[in-house]
């Protein structure tokens, strides 16, 4: 199996997995912070990592406008644009309090999917292209692939189906 195949399918199970774990709570549910709590909703920890993905490959990596600004997201999901830099704000942050969350999903959808269309489109030699990413400094394109973009989302996720049990649910089906 070659690198990018096995980046597609790494990123094809961690989209998988954030789906999942969000798929059956309700507005309350998504939106819930506990008293004292210093993590953000659900909604809020979704919201972050689609639209960092949309952020990362296309601002970053292929340096044009993220497909939320290309395709008007904001008007349809309710939300911001992603606040480059930080992936927070307090303004974001509150955006995200009246997010149309189905269209967010539709969003994350075509944010896979143009991933996806991305990955398939690079060579194995494209991998080792290096990047450079802030503080982390210089990496392959394969790396930052699979630790920066994939392990983001996974990272998040795990967070998601942990708030899900907090709120007495059952983060994934497994």
């Amino acid at each position: 199996m070659d690198g990018i195949s096995i980046l597609r399918a790494q990123l094809e199970w961690t989209h998988g997995l954030l789906e999942q774990a969000v798929a059956d709570l309700s507005d309350e549910q998504l939106h819930h912070r506990g008293e004292g709590w210093t993590i953000r909703s659900i909604a809020t920890v979704y919201a972050h990592c689609v639209q960092a993905e949309d952020w990362l490959i296309n601002r970053f990596v292929l340096q044009q406008t993220p497909l939320f600004e290309r395709e008007n997201w904001a008007e349809q999901t309710k939300i911001l644009p992603f606040p480059a830099g930080t992936g927070t704000g307090e303004e974001w942050e509150t955006s995200v309090r009246g997010v149309d969350f189905p269209k967010l999903r539709s969003f994350a959808e075509q944010v896979y999917k143009a991933t996806d269309e991305f990955l398939s489109s690079l060579s194995e030699a494209d991998l080792d292209r290096t990047v450079t990413f802030g503080r982390l400094g210089d990496m392959p394109l394969g790396t930052f692939l699979a630790n920066i973009v994939a392990g983001h989302t996974t990272h998040h996720t795990g967070e998601i189906c942990a708030l899900k049990g907090v709120l007495g649910g059952k983060g994934l089906p497994f």
